[in-house]
């Protein structure tokens, strides 16, 4: 059999779209990912009328890092999942999720909608939109998470089928859990030097008991259905030149399965909420669009479950140690605020008091 081409490589990509209908006159790699390689194809002829298209392939080992072995598999769960959101009523003219052209099981490539250029971190770090317009785009992604978390409580065939990827659990509960007291403790950051006071033993003790009950939380999940990554990254934006009026797609479904709900909901709080701890000019906007973007969610989401807020809060605090230090939000002097602000998430979460009256979770109390 002979050899397919290389789809690490632009070269490799043009050989192999060379005599398919997605066949291109330019390959342009896309940054931003960790785990897969990333192209806009443009089309040397429309198909469907898109002159654009993107290109996600898997290689067996996450793009930026080839040690790490990154199962190819992925992409069946990201293609059905976004097949299935497409089809589910869940969607509106303001948020929805890409278009899947066609899924190549031979080179293991997505040939994906083109959502646009820029994700919603970037244009809020670009623009300051007031915060009447912050509120709607919360509003709207609020609701569409919302209903995409009720309407999974439903769909037990999809996950059954999901929770097989057994990779995505363990991804969410090491990138996030898995390193949370070492950094805090033997393997610290330079954002943990710089904290005022060592962390005790004694108050590690609760942040070590809150590891080991969501690790055991992610990997026994079977019956609520999450996206796996809802983040400000992986929300397209999209501007209309005539009215202003924001519309988003969000992409990158790879880590859906069976979860914690409460997870999608704080890991996207905490990273709104990074936009207004780096840039105090934008702390007022960030606020309007959580506080929206929580309110919506309650009103759409089915029955809550009880300690959301507090599972949600615990979240962002684990983020705001593990992932914000080390993702370029700023210098370990200007990332100390977020470890201990985080830090406090982690040790006051539980706190329904603390989370009614000093948390951004207010809402969902």
């Amino acid at each position: 059999m002979e050899a397919l081409p290389d789809l690490a490589t632009l070269a490799g990509v043009d050989t192999y779209l060379a005599e398919t209908e997605f066949a291109c006159s330019r390959v342009v790699p896309l940054a931003g990912g960790i785990g897969n390689f990333t192209y806009r194809l443009f089309l040397r002829n429309p198909y469907q009328e898109q002159t654009t298209v993107i290109l996600k392939h898997a290689a067996p080992y996450l793009a930026n890092r080839p040690g790490v072995p990154f199962a190819v598999e992925r992409q069946i769960y990201e293609a059905h999942i976004l097949r299935e959101v497409l089809s589910s009523g869940v969607c509106s003219n303001l948020v929805s999720v890409p278009k899947v052209f066609h899924h190549d099981t031979t080179g293991n490539f997505l040939i994906l909608e083109d959502c646009g250029e820029s994700n919603l971190k970037q244009f809020l770090l670009a623009n300051t939109p007031t915060l009447e317009a912050a509120a709607q785009i919360g509003t709207s992604l609020g609701k569409f998470l919302g209903k995409f978390h009720a309407w999974g409580l439903g769909q037990q065939q999809l996950l059954e089928f999901l929770g097989r990827n057994t990779q995505a659990k363990a991804m969410t509960a090491r990138i996030t859990y898995g390193r949370l007291v070492p950094m805090l403790t033997t393997h610290k950051i330079p954002a943990t030097e710089l904290l005022p006071e060592a962390i005790s033993d004694e108050d590690l003790e609760p942040i070590a008991a809150i590891v080991a009950e969501r690790t055991a939380e992610i990997q026994s999940a079977t019956t609520a259905l999450t996206m796996g990554d809802f983040w400000t990254g992986n929300i397209v934006v999209q501007v209309d030149l005539t009215s202003g009026a924001v519309s988003t797609k969000v992409v990158d479904w790879e880590l859906a399965k069976p979860g914690l709900r409460a997870l999608d909901v704080g890991q996207f709080c905490a990273e709104v909420h990074c936009i207004g701890l780096f840039n105090s000019e934008k702390a007022e906007v960030a606020a309007a669009l959580i506080k929206a973007f929580l309110i919506a969610y309650c009103a759409h989401c089915g029955e809550l479950e009880d300690h959301i807020a507090g599972t949600a809060a615990k979240h962002m605090g684990a983020h705001l140690c593990t992932i914000t230090p080390t993702a370029g939000w700023g210098t370990p002097e200007e990332s100390v605020k977020a470890v201990q602000e985080g830090l406090t998430y982690l040790w006051e979460g539980c706190s329904a008091r603390w989370l009614r009256e000093r948390s951004v979770f207010e809402p969902l109390t």
